[in-house]
């Protein structure tokens, strides 16, 4: 079994690829002739801070290692994704990289992928191993809702908006973990239900509406809103102190570097779960590299790596990825 690490790397080198289209990319020493690697990756997520830099970062370590990498996107659009990475597989391709996918919605690009014999290898596709992938790296889902929830402090009695969103397979099973931490803590979940929001891409957006419209109805409730993810949880942040109030507590998920700087203010967002994919990609390149090299296929299917809490204890010696 070959050993998978997970350390921390200070810094993302970003490329410049279209919202959406495809940007292929090729190591100095290769010639794009037969024995080059060739790899397909995909994301229907590079609207999003975390999918872009990820996917970055993806094609350029690939990049280094002399791999002729291609990267398709889209804004959430998987009919777009299917259809290009049909249209890749068909035209040959060694492996396929899958850029935090909701396998509900790529059979298209599975089936294709399985009738042509290429591995499929994936950051974040789900919360439980997926025969779909060679290969699926994650971070434990209930592990993010437990310390987000924790930062939070005392809850009993408080009323605290959760921010969801169920396309997004993990999203959706961490707040939903979440939902059900608070209310045994005793809090009552704000607007008896919670808030979905529809595209990741105007997330911050769709937050900021959210927490603006319930402190309108509700001037004198709410304590804390829990959030999924960060780039939403900087809408709530917003609204929050549109508001004028500084007594409701909020939490994200991902350390943004923008998300650090508002917990550094000791303000109303108190704390993010670092989740490390630059070390994702770091190990996720070692693993395709060995089935470059011999056709040797990861052991583990399905590996949950631990994410770190980022609060005012910690974050002046954080150093953020994205």
């Amino acid at each position: 079994m070959r050993t998978k690490s997970f350390k921390i790397a200070g810094l993302v080198i970003a490329t410049t690829l279209a919202l959406t289209g495809c940007t292929s990319a090729t190591g100095d020493d290769s010639t794009g002739g037969d024995d080059v690697f060739k790899v397909a990756a995909f994301t229907a997520g590079y609207a999003t801070p975390g999918g872009k830099s990820t996917l970055d970062l993806f094609v350029e370590r690939g990049t280094a290692l002399g791999w002729d990498v291609t990267l398709y996107t889209s804004a959430f659009d998987y009919d777009k994704i299917n259809s290009d990475m049909q249209a890749a597989i068909n035209q040959g391709v060694d492996a396929v990289l899958a850029g935090f996918p909701d396998p509900r919605q790529i059979t298209p690009l599975v089936n294709a992928a399985n009738e042509a014999g290429i591995p499929i290898f994936s950051i974040d596709g789900g919360v439980v191993q997926n025969d779909d992938f060679v290969v699926d790296i994650t971070f434990k889902q209930q592990q993010l809702a437990e310390l987000t929830v924790g930062a939070m402090g005392g809850l009993e009695g408080k009323d605290v908006m959760v921010i969801g969103h169920d396309p997004h397979i993990g999203i959706m099973t961490r707040s939903n973990l979440a939902a059900d931490m608070l209310e045994e803590a005793g809090a009552n979940i704000a607007g008896g239900e919670m808030k979905q929001v529809l595209n990741p891409g105007t997330s911050r957006e769709e937050a900021l509406k959210f927490v603006t419209d319930y402190l309108q109805a509700n001037p004198d409730s709410l304590d804390g809103v829990w959030v999924g993810w960060d780039d939403a949880a900087l809408g709530a942040v917003q609204a929050i102190e549109e508001a004028g109030r500084d007594d409701i507590f909020v939490t994200g998920i991902d350390a943004l570097g923008i998300a650090a700087v508002e917990i550094e203010k000791d303000g109303p967002f108190v704390g993010s779960v670092f989740q490390n994919w630059s070390a994702v990609v770091d190990s996720m390149t070692d693993l395709m590299g060995a089935y470059a090299e011999d056709g040797t296929l990861p052991t583990e299917k399905f590996v949950e790596v631990d994410g770190e809490l980022i609060d005012l204890s910690n974050v002046a010696d954080f150093t953020p990825t994205i």
